[in-house]
Parts: structure tokens; sequence; C-alpha cells
């Protein structure tokens, strides 16, 4: 993945005015090819089932059996379900790193995050790592979204993952 990044950031910097767009799209790739363990396995993944797979069409069955819906925020719009999660919620992911140049991009990341927001009828949950380091910019990403500094503490519940034992095991901050 960083031979893509070196090979293709130049030439969608030359190319084109909305690069950091094309950005976002190498970043997902990479975050998706973190999960293999060989070149092989992804590429015939990817092959099988193109991350590009559109929720259009998808049905929201109002029933306790509703299956998973994985889905990209542009994919859901004008879709609903009764809980959504919403990943990655953290400074440099969502809002993305590359909208940090521009007013306009870092609006048209404000725009997603309302879409992906209000899909949920019932139950939202945004989730973002503690730290993690993001390879394609080269940051320590920490800090949680700046899109959710406007909400009153008070409308959040914090829960947090930890591992206690070699198990997980989940916590409300205000409980410890």
């Amino acid at each position: 993945m960083n031979h893509i990044y070196e090979y293709y950031l130049p030439i969608l910097k030359a190319q084109y005015d909305d690069y950091p767009k094309r950005m976002r799209d190498l970043e997902h790739l990479h975050t998706i090819a973190e999960g293999y363990q060989g070149v092989e396995t992804f590429l015939s993944d990817l092959a099988l089932e193109p991350p590009d797979g559109s929720a259009t069409g998808v049905e929201v069955p109002d029933r306790d059996d509703e299956r998973l819906v994985l889905s990209t925020i542009h994919s859901a719009k004008g879709l609903e379900w009764q809980c959504v999660f919403v990943i990655w919620i953290v400074d440099g992911k969502f809002p993305s790193v590359y909208s940090f140049i521009a007013d306009e991009e870092l609006e048209e990341e404000r725009r997603l995050f309302y879409v992906a927001v209000t899909r949920a009828k019932r139950h939202l949950y945004l989730t973002y790592p503690i730290n993690v380091f993001d390879k394609g910019s080269g940051m320590l990403l920490s800090k949680p979204s700046r899109f959710l500094d406007p909400v009153s503490p008070v409308l959040l519940d914090q829960l947090v993952l930890v591992e206690e034992g070699g198990r997980p095991d989940w916590y409300s901050r205000d409980d410890h």
C-alpha cells in the first residue's frame, strides 16, 4: 500500500483538483488491506466482492430478525435502520486529514457526517479508536472527530472497550 501511495499521490495531485477525496479512497483500501495476511487473498476477496458495492435497493425490514447491512455513507443516503454504527469517528479519518486543506472539503465531510448520523431510527453508535497510527498521513490519531465538539457531553453515553485478563469488557467512562 505504501508503494501505491507513493505512485498515485503525485499523479492525483497533478491531475485532479479534488485529489483529497481520491486519497480517501486509497485510505479506505488501505484499511481493508490491513486485515489480510497476503496479497493473493486480498486481491481474491476484492475480485469476488469489491468494496464499491452499494446498499441501494436494500429494503429495511421492521422486524426483530433484521440482517446486518454494511454500507458506505454515500450508499446509505435515503435509507434508515433501527440501529446504526458509524466507525472511525476520529479526527484524521472522519473528517479525513485531507479535508483540513480546504474549507469546502471539510464542509463536504460535515455533510457526510450528517447523512451518517441521520440513518438511525432508534440507536446510534459513533465509534473511534483511542489511538491509531495512520500510515497514509504518518500521524497518530487520537482525538475524537471535531464534528462531536458542539455536542453536549450530557447527550453522549461514553463506553470504552478494554481488555482485562485477555478478554474484552465494556465499561462506561462515568463508572471509572
